[in-house]
């Protein structure tokens, strides 16, 4: 049996069968995994608390005729200190949640395991949990970057956006996430060019609406 070895971010830990979960990663080597993990819903089980959703984790995969099976994991960060925030919880986890609903498995693409990374550290380097209008236009910015690398990324050329709200976007699609922390503009210009991303992403192969922003909102707020 052949097995794959990667280290990569939990996306997403479903229920499978009575103790087992279905594990959705994206590795930075592989790019998107999905595999059954055996027992681990089990309290007792020695890998339970290194599959849980927004952990990175050294993995090894047995990859299977029908499906694989997640072998060994172990955790390189619990993302703890994120986990303290619930603001960090929510853009963090909207932004796997969109990774997991715009990729495929089987396509490697090591930029959008490295603006993971990067959203990650964008929020640890935050002073204090920004507010609702800067975490959503920081989701935005990593959207936009996530769209430009999997090729949907939108031209803005007929949005019905303001002045300052275009411009904001252009350097949005050209500087590292941190760069939201520290940009001055009216809350409008901020939620202006949030809303023009989100209406964006629309327009990708998304089965349903992400649910991002509502929940910054409704967290934040």
């Amino acid at each position: 049996m052949p097995y794959l070895r990667d280290i990569a971010y939990v996306l997403k830990s479903e229920p499978y069968r009575e103790h087992d979960a279905w594990i959705t990663l994206y590795g930075r080597e592989h790019g998107k995994l999905e595999a059954v993990a055996r027992g681990v819903r089990n309290w007792k089980a020695k890998q339970h608390g290194h599959l849980e959703p927004l952990t990175k984790a050294d993995v090894m995969i047995a990859v299977g005729a029908s499906f694989d099976k997640l072998a060994v994991a172990h955790a390189v960060s619990a993302q703890t200190d994120l986990r303290s925030h619930l603001g960090a919880m929510a853009m963090f986890g909207s932004f796997a949640n969109l990774v997991d609903r715009l990729t495929r498995p089987g396509v490697a693409d090591r930029d959008v395991f490295d603006l993971l990374e990067e959203l990650a550290a964008t929020w640890r380097r935050a002073i204090r949990e920004p507010s609702p209008e800067r975490a959503r236009l920081l989701y935005a910015a990593a959207s936009l970057r996530l769209m430009d690398r999997l090729g949907y990324a939108p031209s803005f050329t007929h949005a019905e956006i303001g002045i300052e709200a275009r411009k904001l976007l252009q350097v949005l699609s050209s500087t590292p996430l941190s760069f939201t922390l520290s940009v001055t503009a009216p809350g409008l210009v901020f939620r202006e060019a949030a809303a023009a991303v989100e209406a964006a992403l629309e327009q990708t192969p998304l089965l349903e609406r992400p649910h991002g922003p509502a929940t910054i909102a409704a967290i934040l707020t």
